[in-house]
């Protein structure tokens, strides 16, 4: 069960077994018949959404990690088309792809590079509907996209409060063909938000108790995924956990673990999920002083005694699945001095609640490495 909307947040959000019937109804209340759906080949494929909507308003293109060629291709396909609506459908690529779609869309500007400058209130919001089929991104309830330059080796966000969808469609079953790898990887990112939305110099009330109640169903049903990956009633928790992690780090942004997970991704191709929480063991002890009241509820909303037994239950995740350490992704010791010039990216590691210096994070690397 996800937590009542913070006042700031305008998605409405629509749980669903039956995601297709739910569009419908979204799309027919609201008289909108030409909906541009922005997807990866294989979501279009796995939900044979070519026979759902016309070839003409699919766009099945969109790459892992979204790189500026193919957000760029998809705004040239949606701008040679006359659609009245978007419909988003896919894992975090997807729908942060999306996100550039809809701006150019609304804006007018056909160059993505152009887009990420933009402040002025959209000329023509396109009504968006967004439906996540893994359950980690939360792409769904923020306002923010990320997009990767490989030529240049650099993350960029897109953000602007156009950008948030009207509507996210929660539908768990489309959640249960994910490999465990992947769902694990997924769950690893929305706790990498939650943690980030505790110590994070943003931090509300509000934000905290969404993050608490993300990371106490995560924690809980991390181990029932492992153990039964097909169990519908799971992957409905964790849906909601992840969108609820959406609803804290809306609030706040994300900080040091996600900065440092930066160029883990764009040079060495760590999943974005793995790449964003390996530092938060690490996080938890460097920020837990300053983050007293909201550890004391958050161990307490867990039914756990001390630090020691949430770290166990972060560690128990990824464990026996994932490749956890950088030196298993190929990363050599001395790549981690050009990882460690390369891990402060502003508006995330100044998010942090503690100010951390380059000592601090080359030990966050040295170990996790």
């Amino acid at each position: 069960m996800i937590p009542d909307l913070p006042s700031n947040n305008p998605v409405r959000i629509v749980s669903s077994s039956h995601w297709l019937n739910t569009v419908r109804e979204i799309l027919d209340e609201r008289g909108l018949s030409r909906p541009l759906v922005v997807t990866s080949q294989g979501a279009a494929q796995r939900n044979r959404l070519l026979e759902q909507f016309p070839e003409s308003s699919v766009f099945a293109a969109i790459e892992p990690n979204p790189t500026f060629e193919s957000c760029q291709a998809a705004i040239d396909f949606a701008v040679r088309g006359q659609f009245d609506s978007l419909i988003a459908f896919g894992g975090g690529s997807v729908l942060d792809s999306a996100k550039a779609v809809m701006a150019a869309l609304g804006t007018g500007i056909e160059r993505l590079t152009e887009l990420f400058e933009w402040k002025e209130p959209f000329k023509h919001r396109l009504p968006a509907i967004f439906i996540p089929t893994t359950h980690g991104t939360a792409s769904e309830v923020t306002m923010w996209g990320t997009i990767w330059n490989m030529d240049e080796m650099k993350k960029y966000s897109i953000s602007h409060p156009d950008l948030y969808p009207d509507v996210a469609v929660l539908d768990a079953a489309l959640t249960l063909e994910l490999p465990l790898d992947i769902s694990l990887t997924s769950i690893l990112d929305a706790l990498s938000h939650s943690f980030e939305a505790i110590w994070n110099r943003n931090a509300t009330k509000s934000s905290t108790e969404f993050a608490i109640a993300a990371i106490c169903a995560i924690l809980e049903n991390a181990k029932k995924l492992k153990a039964d990956p097909g169990n519908l009633d799971t992957r409905r928790v964790l849906l909601d956990a992840a969108t609820t992690a959406g609803l804290a780090f809306s609030q706040t942004r994300t900080a040091a673990a996600h900065s440092i997970s930066y160029p883990l991704t764009l040079r060495f191709g760590i999943p974005h999920g793995i790449a964003s929480s390996l530092a938060l063991i690490p996080l938890l002890h460097i920020n837990k002083g300053a983050i007293r009241p909201a550890l004391k509820q958050l161990l307490a909303a867990a039914g756990l005694a001390t630090i020691d037994e949430l770290e166990h239950q972060i560690r128990a995740i990824p464990e026996g699945v994932l490749k956890y350490r950088l030196r298993d992704w190929g990363i050599g010791r001395d790549d981690l001095a050009s990882l460690l010039d390369q891990s402060f990216f502003k508006g995330r590691i100044d998010n942090n609640i503690v100010t951390l210096s380059r000592s601090d994070v080359a030990q966050i690397l040295e170990l996790i490495y």
